[in-house]
């Protein structure tokens, strides 16, 4: 690549880890410039001169990339509504990285703020799923089936959950940190993927962590992806059970 070229589109989508639907084709690899730089045309690849960017690009792994909140917006004629909010949840959210001096939480990829600005800042394809997805990107959501749980609980007019809640004793012991939370009403609701049941000891420690959530007064649902077809009618049933219980009034 030439010093002025950055991967874009999808290309830099599956470079920032974004999570994308299987549908969608990577036998093309494709790169920006910013004019007056020329797209390239080469085979195998799909050239973009891109005016009006809201960033500069970064360097993944000495690759430049687009900004994220750029690539965000070229992906809105490509992704329904559902799936722009699951690639916002993805890149506004704080990560967690294990390193010399333990567990840390690591500065999000852009904030929402700059979703904003990106996509005020230009004309973009799809414009109107962009504008459609962007109010209800939240930060905190860790995983696209958590972003699916929260939308069909507020679509079918739950409360809005908090996001990955840490949970303390009454002593300030760290205890949890819960997927989608409802503190008022001691409740907790979470997604689990395969791994949790094929892991023995991520099994082991799911036991364990839910008897501590339950001994401190609240009430704990695991959902899995059976439970989020059929628009998650079943993980809504649940949920709005749990929190009737609880005091909430619909």
């Amino acid at each position: 690549m030439a010093p002025a070229q950055f991967f874009s589109h999808l290309s830099a989508a599956h470079l920032l880890d974004a999570p994308l639907p299987a549908r969608l084709r990577w036998d093309e690899v494709h790169v920006g410039v910013r004019p007056p730089d020329r797209a390239p045309r080469v085979a195998g690849v799909v050239g973009h001169r891109l005016a009006g960017l809201f960033g500069d690009p970064i360097l993944i792994e000495r690759l430049a990339v687009v900004s994220p909140a750029d690539m965000w917006c070229q992906l809105g004629p490509m992704l329904d509504i559902d799936e722009l909010v699951a690639v916002g949840d993805h890149l506004v959210r704080e990560r967690g990285a294990s390193g010399r001096w333990g567990h840390q939480r690591l500065p999000a990829l852009c904030s929402l703020d700059d979703l904003v600005a990106a996509l005020n800042g230009s004309r973009h394809l799809g414009a109107g799923s962009l504008r459609a997805a962007l109010p209800q990107i939240r930060a905190g959501s860790e995983s696209p089936k958590e972003t699916e749980l929260r939308l069909a609980f507020v679509r079918a007019g739950l409360p809005e959950p908090v996001l990955n809640h840490e949970l303390h004793d009454r002593r300030g012991r760290f205890i949890a940190r819960l997927d989608l939370a409802y503190p008022v009403y001691r409740a907790a609701f979470e997604y689990d993927g395969r791994q949790h049941a094929t892991d023995a000891g991520q099994f082991a420690k799911d036991v364990d962590r839910i008897h501590a959530v339950t001994r401190l007064g609240w009430s704990h649902d695991r959902f899995l992806a059976h439970h989020l077809q059929a628009g998650a009618a079943v993980a809504i049933d649940r949920a709005r059970e749990r929190l009737i219980a609880a005091g909430w009034r619909p």
